[in-house]
C-alpha cells in the first residue's frame, strides 16, 4: 500500500519504520525536505518530498504534525478526497493538553472528503517500533465514521505488530485525547503500553 506520512518528528518517523519494514511503500512529507534525510535513513521510507508531492498517489496519509500545525497544513497538502486519513495527533497547545478539543471532527472539516480514522494518539513513539511485550500486542484504539477505513487502519496496525481496537465513531476520538491524560495522571509511560484483554 502506498502510504504518505506527514511530518519526520519521533511520531512519523517511528509509524513510518514499521510500515515500511511490513512491506508498505512509504515517503515521507516534509516542510523541508533537505532537512529530514536522518529520517529517512532512520526510518527505511522510500524517500522525503514536500507534503503536496507525498499525498499525491498515496491511498493513506498519516497526519504526524503539532497540533497547533494541523489547521496551516491541510490546505497544503491538496485534495484528500477519497484518502484515509490517520489523526495521530494530540491537542496540545502552549504545551498544556487540552483534551476536549475535538481534534478529528476539525479535520474532517478542514479536510472534507477524506476518511479521517483517529489511532496511535495514546502510543509513545518508542513503542511505534516495539509494540510487543512479552509476547503480548499492545493495543491502538481506532475511532472514525468509515468502517472500511477503520478496517484498512486495523490492518495497518497488525502489519506492525499492534492489536487493534475499534472504539466507535468520530465523536469518540476525544475520549482517546482524555486518555492520554489518564495514563499521564496514573504515570504510564513508554514501558507500559495499553493491552485490552478478551474473554
Amino acid at each position: 500500500m502506498k502510504i504518505a506520512v506527514i511530518g519526520t518528528g519521533r511520531m512519523g518517523t517511528g509509524l513510518a519504520t514499521g510500515l515500511a519494514k511490513s512491506g508498505h511503500e512509504v515517503v515521507l512529507g516534509s516542510r523541508d525536505p533537505s532537512a529530514a534525510g536522518a529520517a529517512v535513513e532512520r526510518s527505511g521510507a522510500s524517500g522525503v518530498v514536500g507534503q503536496a508531492e507525498a499525498v499525491t498517489g498515496a491511498e493513506v496519509v498519516v497526519l504526524a504534525v503539532p497540533w497547533v500545525a494541523v489547521e496551516a497544513t491541510i490546505p497544503d497538502l491538496g485534495d484528500l478526497a477519497g484518502k484515509i486519513l490517520i489523526d495521530i495527533t494530540n491537542p496540545y497547545v502552549d504545551g498544556k493538553l487540552q483534551p476536549d478539543v475535538p481534534t478529528t471532527e476539525r479535520i474532517q472539516q478542514w479536510a472534507p472528503g477524506a476518511r479521517v480514522v483517529k489511532g496511535w494518539n495514546h502510543v509513545y513513539s518508542s513503542n511505534l517500533t516495539r509494540p510487543e511485550v512479552d509476547g503480548q500486542a499492545s493495543t491502538v484504539f481506532l475511532a472514525g465514521d468509515d468502517g472500511a477505513a477503520k478496517e484498512t487502519v486495523a490492518g495497518l496496525a497488525r502489519d506492525i505488530g499492534f492489536d487493534p481496537v475499534d472504539v466507535g465513531g468520530t465523536e469518540k476520538a476525544f475520549v482517546l485525547s482524555r486518555l492520554l491524560g489518564v495514563m499521564g495522571g496514573l504515570g504510564l509511560g513508554p514501558d507500559q503500553p495499553l493491552k485490552v484483554l478478551r474473554r
